[in-house]
């Protein structure tokens, strides 16, 4: 029995399914009969308020099945039939040995328990039994994405069930600086907020993410230099902090976006004290969190300094840097540069590995940090020019290297995916006793279009499960009508990755479109062939500039006429109108990817020289590819401000791609650029 169960054997397991019928358990538990209750819900007297809110999600959730109300009472409390003990009602017996986030959900002495190791297990303990018993699903966050099946009769038995997570950290990120500072919060929900996105529908997708298990360890940040080192503060007093380039202190400047440029001296023993202190201070006030980041800035503009540059691993040339992470971030500096194509100075620097620096500073503050909080993790990422492995520098153990993975969408070309293996594999032997992975299932230069990758995202998990791998974070949108399937999966098997995803799949065309989940997946499923056959040579569709990106190669108007005479078959299909609005969200989505590529087209098609001269034809011509320009980005943009908090486009990154990265979808320039063609 689960009982007796070693710790170790549930740990190396990750996930636990038992049902087992006893002399305790070997009755069924009838819940509701005819429409009518016959069990209450019994929390402590002195219950958590997460297990206070869980009894109220089941409450709600039953109300929705059955029609009825079921009563929420103390153990103390009178009432006929059975009781549905949740949390501690249900006493502790049984999950002494288990982890954060475990639970058992079972049958005993006719009664139902869901009762977790900690409040997180017992929420999850919750949504289990209403999904794996009762059939209710949260595809998306929101009333549309809830599948609720009508049931007038309940009963469940005999039953016990233990789990505990595969990923101790499943987060749909990212944290830390992403975008803004100059003019608002640098923070993804942050911004968000500035732009307009309302709490409500934050606290909505929250919400989804929890129904879903995502969740687990609590860490800190990212990219964090701006935050530790405010330029209020050191760009005077402390210039010295601070990279040296070129001769020079590159000290945060007047346009410091708190995540770009502004490296620091890693090897300054007043940095690593600095940093360390600013960790402690965080733990002092956040004795909940497990890890802070102490990510260095985003880019390159590493110090130089004789004693920073000593510690750097010599790699031989571009080939043994192995992750074409490198190569692309060069790309992209040198087109911000001016030119679209990658500078000798940035095409250097991603030949170059700083990455047993970055941990010899990194080990150098967890080792300070330990003093006073000794339990606590310390995060880096291993990211850009320090992705590859440590070659002299074991990594402290509780230091967690986050590999950016970059990522799962590559892997329909072989190659690119043993090279990141091959790197994931190096991290996990580097000596932390846990490593992390971020992954992009979205990304800022072209965000929100179809990307569906379900596939590698499933393959991926279970590699780096096998390697050691237990914490998982994500860049991710608001993309549900496009890549919500990818979030939807992911979140399953980073609680249990020996879930088979053609399963989980099934389920949810069949549970979501019914009879339409044919002509839904038909869809799905083109979109996906589409994808890995653009990207099996190698490419990054998502990492180009507007000359070189393939969008309008993949999304062709015969894909996304296909695309759309799918959907058309599905809503032919749809028996019900909850299955007409599903479809109709994703034709949504279908709409967003298609404006994207429209815009790019039409903006490819624009000679941007300034230069007006040329026959009045010419001029005629040229201004007329012009307009077409402007409106097609106007077209995409204001579908984008109509639909800022439905789920149909990632708003964060969509206003991202307008703004941060303009040059993209140059709408700004195309406005000054009509006046000169009059």
């Amino acid at each position: 029995m689960f009982d007796s169960l070693n710790p170790r054997t549930l740990c190396a397991v990750g996930w636990a399914l038992a049902t087992a019928a006893t002399a305790q358990t070997a009755e069924r538990v009838r819940l509701a009969a005819n429409g009518r209750p016959t069990a209450s819900i019994v929390v402590a007297a002195d219950g958590s308020a997460a297990e206070r809110g869980a009894a109220a999600e089941l409450q709600a959730c039953l109300r929705k099945i059955t029609g009825a109300m079921f009563p929420i009472i103390t153990p103390a409390g009178q009432a006929p039939g059975a009781r549905i003990l949740v949390g501690r009602a249900g006493g502790r017996d049984g999950l002494e040995h288990l982890g954060p986030e475990a639970f058992c959900i079972d049958t005993r002495d006719g009664n139902l328990r869901m009762r977790g190791a900690d409040d997180d297990g017992t929420e999850f303990a919750v949504y289990t039994f209403l999904e794996e018993h009762l059939g209710v699903r949260w595809f998306w966050p929101g009333e549309l994405g809830e599948v609720i099946p009508e049931m007038k009769d309940i009963a469940v038995g005999p039953l016990r069930v233990v789990q505990q997570p595969d990923f101790k950290w499943r987060h749909r990120g990212p944290g830390g600086a992403v975008w803004g500072a100059t003019s608002g919060p640098t923070d993804m929900a942050g911004r968000e907020l500035v732009l307009g996105v309302t709490p409500e529908h934050q606290r909505e997708v929250r919400r989804w993410e929890r129904r879903n298990k995502w969740g687990g360890w609590k860490i800190y940040g990212g990219h964090s230099l701006g935050e530790i080192f405010p330029p209020a503060k050191y760009t005077t007093s402390h210039p010295e902090y601070f990279a040296l380039i070129n001769g020079r202190r590159d000290v945060p400047g007047p346009n410091y976006d708190f995540k770009h440029g502004s490296q620091i001296c890693t090897t300054n023993p007043d940095v690593i004290k600095t940093v360390a202190a600013w960790v402690c201070d965080f733990f002092d006030r956040n004795p909940d969190y497990d890890a802070v980041h102490i990510t260095l800035n985003d880019s390159s503009g590493y110090c130089e300094c004789e004693r920073c540059r000593a510690l750097d691993a010599k790699v031989a040339g571009a080939a043994a840097l192995a992750g074409q992470e490198t190569e692309e971030t060069a790309l992209l500096e040198g087109a911000a540069a001016g030119g679209g194509k990658a500078s000798k100075a940035s095409a250097a620097a991603a030949r170059r590995s700083v990455t047993d620096r970055v941990f010899t500073y990194a080990n150098q503050v967890s080792k300070l940090v330990q003093l006073r909080h000794p339990a606590k993790f310390v995060m880096a990422m291993a990211y850009m020019h320090y992705i590859l492995p440590p070659q002299t520098v074991r990594v402290d153990p509780q230091v967690v290297p986050e590999y950016c993975l970059w990522g799962a969408y590559k892997h329909a070309n072989p190659k690119i995916r043993r090279e990141h293996e091959a790197i994931a594999a190096g991290w996990s032997k580097a000596g932390s006793r846990h490593v992390a992975i971020y992954e992009y299932y979205i990304n800022g230069s072209w965000p929100g279009f179809h990307r569906l990758i379900v596939p590698y995202i499933a393959d991926s998990i279970r590699f780096l499960k096998q390697h050691g791998y237990d914490l998982y974070e994500t860049q991710c949108g608001d993309d549900f009508a496009t890549n919500g399937i990818n979030y939807y999966v992911a979140g399953k098997l980073l609680w249990n990755s020996s879930l088979d995803e053609k399963e989980i799949l099934s389920d949810f065309y069949e549970k979501a479109f019914g009879r339409a989940g044919t002509a839904v997946r038909r869809f799905q499923e083109r979109m996906q062939s589409s994808w890995s056959a653009a990207t099996a040579d190698g490419t990054d569709i998502n990492c180009s500039s507007l000359e070189q990106t393939r969008l309008p190669d993949l999304f062709t108007p015969e894909l996304l006429q296909r695309s759309a005479d799918d959907l058309a078959a599905a809503t032919k299909l749809a028996e019900t109108d909850p299955v007409r609005r599903r479809i109709e969200f994703f034709r949504a989505g279908l709409r967003y990817t298609e404006l994207t590529v429209n815009a790019v087209r039409a903006a490819r098609r624009v000679d941007f020289k300034p230069d007006a001269a040329g026959s009045a034809g010419e001029r005629a011509s040229r201004k007329a590819r012009v307009q077409a320009a402007i409106d097609a980005l106007e077209q995409q943009r204001q579908f984008v401000e109509q639909h800022r908090e439905d789920g149909v486009v990632p708003y964060f990154w969509a206003k991202y791609l307008e703004e941060a990265r303009s040059r993209f979808l140059p709408l700004a320039r195309l406005r000054a650029l009509a006046p000169s063609l009059d």
